[in-house]
């Protein structure tokens, strides 16, 4: 049977008289997923000088024999000092150039100034860079004309309750930002050592309604699979929620307090849990926004650009969370 070839796709295509366009779709997917889901659900303050400062306060433990005599003298009884804390803003940055003939060009999924894209999508990595550099274990630094200055980090904050595993572990020794703990050689999750963490949360805090489970895909895994295996539960998701279980990729764990939800987050270390109670943290930004934009000069012809965040962590009450270090994923 004949068949026209001289016109045919295939001769006009690429490989031959390269007539045909290419089919270049219109749209670009971007397939890393941008997630911030610690600074993006606490609050936000302003930073107004090098060193952000805050205070804390406490109160007295209950009693259960404040009972007086009518008409009794009082007694001069001395109120409690405050504490003060504070934290060096950090500096976070990414560049964009961009020449003038790229811009003058027809490009694929931008349909307006290349510049405009490349500043959305770096501002993004910048807050992601935010996220995963607060949830590290860096203590701070105090910036000078040689140095960056570096935001301590929650593992620098967190104090009163933390695990550090593993042979070699040495615990944080101050909520003051200037240590950080030393996590040992990786060992197994214990359902005793978690336990005893939210034990101490709820000592410290008594409340659990801003609370939240937050660790790696991987150790978000092995707290799933340690609970399985230390309280027979279910990884079925028609299973009683009652009985006290964390469901098999279902965001909510089932504690001796109730239900706390449970948030994987890809910037955290691969060995660290933390149990944050989101009210009790605050992320401060230096100039009243959390990015600037300073156009650059340049010596080409080009448009560059320079994006900062000034930013500094705030724990305004470490005790109402926990941290579980060095944990085998």
């Amino acid at each position: 049977m004949a068949t026209i070839t001289s016109t045919s796709a295939y001769e006009l295509g690429p490989q031959n008289a390269k007539n045909i366009r290419e089919d270049l779709g219109n749209v670009i997917f971007n397939v890393t997923p941008f997630m911030t889901p610690f600074t993006s659900g606490i609050a936000q303050t302003k930073a107004t000088a090098d060193n952000h400062e805050w205070l804390t306060d406490t109160y007295a433990d209950a009693v259960d024999n404040n009972a007086a005599i009518e008409a009794e003298k009082v007694d001069s009884s001395e109120g409690s000092e405050r504490t003060r804390k504070g934290n060096y803003v950090q500096i976070a940055t990414k560049g964009v150039t961009v020449t003038k003939k790229a811009e003058m060009f027809d490009r694929a999924g931008v349909p307006g100034k290349e510049m405009a894209y490349q500043l959305m999508k770096k501002g993004k990595e910048l807050q992601m860079d935010v996220e995963k550099q607060v949830l590290s274990n860096q203590f701070k630094v105090q910036p000078t004309n040689a140095a960056a200055g570096v935001s301590a980090t929650v593992a620098s904050w967190i104090f009163k309750n933390q695990k550090v595993s593993g042979t070699g572990g040495v615990a944080n020794t101050a909520s003051t930002g200037l240590t950080k703990p030393t996590p040992g050689t990786p060992e197994a999750m214990t359902q005793a050592n978690l336990d005893d963490l939210l034990d101490g949360v709820w000592d410290n805090s008594g409340d659990f309604s801003s609370a939240k489970i937050m660790g790696s895909a991987g150790t978000i895994s092995t707290l799933r699979n340690n609970a399985d295996v230390s309280k027979g539960i279910s990884t079925d998701v028609t299973t009683n929620a009652a009985d006290g279980e964390i469901i098999n990729r279902v965001a909510v764990y089932v504690s001796q307090f109730g239900p706390i939800a449970v948030v994987p987050n890809k910037h955290m270390p691969d060995d660290t849990l933390y149990v944050l109670d989101y009210s009790t943290w605050g992320l401060a930004f230096a100039g009243g926004k959390k990015i600037h934009t300073t156009d650059i000069a340049t010596q080409a012809s080009a448009e560059q650009k320079l994006l900062e965040c000034y930013y500094t962590l705030e724990a305004r009450s470490e005790e109402a969370n926990a941290a579980y270090y060095a944990i085998n994923a």
